[in-house]
């Protein structure tokens, strides 16, 4: 049974998690509406990656049948979890560079 998808997602994820909770450069959300955002997408974040990294460990575990199913699920959740970090990443890369008071 090929299961390098899964392998690969178990030991992806938990990095990808790491990246985002102990980035210490998120910059202070300037409005309400996109603190609001900010923690919308990292729920969304988190959801996609704690699923596609469950069902990769239950199948890694031989506990749940590999399947299309599984497979487009942890495929989806993937693409989502970089989809939104580089959406992070891009915020970040165009955001304005604080200038010091003088």
């Amino acid at each position: 049974m090929h299961t390098a998808l899964y392998e690969i997602t178990v030991q992806v994820v938990p990095v990808l998690m790491i990246a985002l909770f102990l980035d210490t450069r998120i910059a202070l959300a300037r409005t309400a509406r996109s603190a609001r955002s900010e923690r919308l997408q990292t729920a969304v974040f988190l959801f996609l990656c704690v699923g596609a990294f469950v069902v990769s460990l239950l199948i890694v575990a031989d506990v749940l049948v590999r399947g299309r199913v599984t497979d487009a699920l942890v495929i989806s959740a993937l693409i989502g979890c970089i989809g939104l970090m580089a959406a992070k990443a891009w915020t970040r890369l165009t955001a304005a560079p604080k200038r010091d008071a003088q």
